[in-house]
């Protein structure tokens, strides 16, 4: 997440998205926790910044569910290594229980989104035939009960916070926004792409 894109890291790009819309970040850290929390300290640009620590790397609904004793109301989930933008961000916020979609050429790589009408039906993770390149982006607008019930392991051994949205998805509505605004960087290579990207 302190990796810079065009001078600034992409925490800190992230954070600029949330200002104005929430009053608090939760920021989740471990590897290089440390480094994180000496570079933007206990506020950022008006919004508090508290960090809580994962021990031990026990996946995404392990890391999440560990903010869950901070959290007053709806929140929204955000993951720390890609870009997003503003505009999305509030249109998920109007519509909550919410998930931001993204269009990719390789969805087989990334959690799959089945979708009827304006709802998300399923969550595919990494199909080998993929229904559609519309694909999980990893920002999501919940409800705390979202953690309400028990999740097991995966097969590789972690808690995948995309179990906890399954979940979700048998009791209640989840809406979605599709969106443009999107950068997933997940390799060297995507975070140049990123570069050219915010270049316009």
């Amino acid at each position: 997440p302190l990796l810079r894109v065009m001078g600034k890291s992409i925490l800190e790009r992230n954070l600029e998205q949330l200002q104005g819309l929430v009053d608090e970040v939760i920021l989740v850290i471990g590897y290089k926790g440390e480094a994180i929390k000496k570079y933007f300290g206990p506020l950022y640009k008006g919004m508090k910044l508290t960090y809580v620590w994962q021990e031990e790397q026990l996946g995404t609904g392990h890391a999440a569910k560990l903010a869950l004793p901070h959290l007053k109301g709806r929140f929204l989930l955000m993951y720390g290594d890609d870009l997003y933008a503003k505009a999305d961000i509030e249109k998920l916020l109007q519509r909550c229980p919410s998930i931001l979609l993204g269009r990719v050429d390789n969805p087989s790589q990334f959690g799959v989104a089945v979708t009827e009408g304006e709802r998300v039906k399923e969550l595919v993770e990494k199909p080998k035939n993929p229904e559609s390149n519309l694909v999980n982006a990893g920002l999501y607008c919940l409800d705390p009960s979202v953690f309400n019930i028990d999740i097991e392991k995966s097969l590789r051994g972690e808690y995948e916070f995309t179990d906890y949205v399954q979940n979700l998805l048998q009791k209640e509505p989840l809406f979605f926004v599709v969106t443009e605004n999107w950068i997933p960087i997940s390799s060297p290579d995507s975070l140049y792409r990123a570069a050219g990207k915010l270049r316009g």
